[in-house]
């Protein structure tokens, strides 16, 4: 059990817009959760729903006074969308450590023990891991695809390489977050747990990409592929600022198939030996997730994740350089 007299207050912070849907099955998680409930308040962002998710949280939270719904004002320069919605909720939070999850994602019950445990002495943020959970056959490609990337993403945290967090599964220490400024110091971006992630890092403050099935959440797949192409782009704006040894990774593994293809007419048997290479990498990532994880069920969807990445990756690219806005929420964003 925990010690409540040292317990740290936590401030979870939901941003949620139009999510009538799902709102109620993330806070039903957080009411789940294994933490003493005078050391936690839950403050959900209402951004300026049109559906009926101020009347659920409201309805919901009625004899819970540890939730609260705030009415989330229109925010200008680098405090848009999102990133509006978190400063705000920031603002009059009180935690010692601020929790951020989505409104579409159902978190563990162990989530804030779990994380919170590793939030020490310099440590600035601290992300989990989510998987969308769906009963399709596309939700699940799409899980194995997020279990892979947040496989690598947690491996080359072990060496020392910040590549990104999760805004649905993620805690910073108010400490780190004030040290930069709060959201509204960061430059405006549609990837706004990058941005200070990003942020936290620079400022030396250390990090942790956790893969541990203490800390698993699942979250809403995307159900068309347009709006599957529309998350790849906003991610990848976000990707393009990594170092340029990940990009170029990246670029690698969504055109591997065309690179392969164009190699095996000069060296076939070169061609043959890399793709053989990828292939056995990427099924040991997979596999370490899965057993990680303890996602065992997932391993029949993994087999098929190759060709899904022959087809999916070229077309994420080409949709990424459209002269497209991405839309997010019901807005536009360049």
């Amino acid at each position: 059990m925990l010690d409540t007299d040292r317990t740290p207050l936590i401030s979870i912070l939901v941003a949620a817009r139009n999510e009538e849907e799902s709102i109620i099955n993330c806070l039903e998680a957080i009411e789940r959760l294994d933490y003493p409930i005078n050391r936690v308040e839950v403050l959900i962002g209402n951004d300026q729903s049109t559906d009926r998710t101020a009347a659920l949280v409201n309805e919901f939270s009625a004899d819970k006074p540890w939730f609260r719904l705030i009415e989330i004002l229109p925010g200008s320069g680098a405090l848009r969308g999102k990133t509006n919605v978190l400063a705000q909720l920031a603002k009059q939070a009180r935690g010692q450590f601020f929790f951020f999850t989505d409104a579409d994602t159902t978190v563990s019950t162990n989530w804030l023990a779990a994380m919170s445990h590793y939030l020490r002495e310099n440590t600035g943020v601290v992300t989990g891991i989510t998987l969308p959970d769906g009963p399709t056959l596309f939700h699940k490609l799409q899980a194995i695809d997020w279990l892979y990337n947040l496989t690598l993403t947690h491996l080359l945290s072990l060496f020392g390489q910040p590549v990104t967090a999760m805004g649905n599964n993620m805690a910073v220490s108010r400490k780190a977050y004030d040290a930069v400024g709060g959201y509204e110091s960061i430059p405006f971006s549609v990837v706004e747990d990058y941005g200070l992630f990003q942020a936290i890092v620079k400022k030396k403050y250390s990090f942790r990409n956790l893969l541990d099935k203490e800390v698993l959440a699942q979250t809403k797949p995307v159900e068309t592929m347009h709006a599957f192409l529309q998350q790849r782009k906003r991610w990848m704006h976000g990707a393009m600022q990594l170092p340029a040894w990940m990009v170029t990774a990246l670029y690698g593994q969504y055109l591997a198939a065309p690179f392969l293809l164009l190699l095996s007419f000069f060296f076939p048997w070169l061609a043959i030996g890399l793709y053989a290479t990828k292939i056995f990498f990427q099924t040991l990532i997979i596999s370490f997730g899965i057993s990680r994880l303890n996602q065992a069920r997932l391993w029949p969807y993994g087999l098929l994740f190759e060709p899904y990445l022959l087809f999916i990756g070229p077309l994420s690219v080409l949709y990424y350089f459209l002269p497209t806005r991405i839309n997010w929420k019901g807005r536009t964003y360049q």
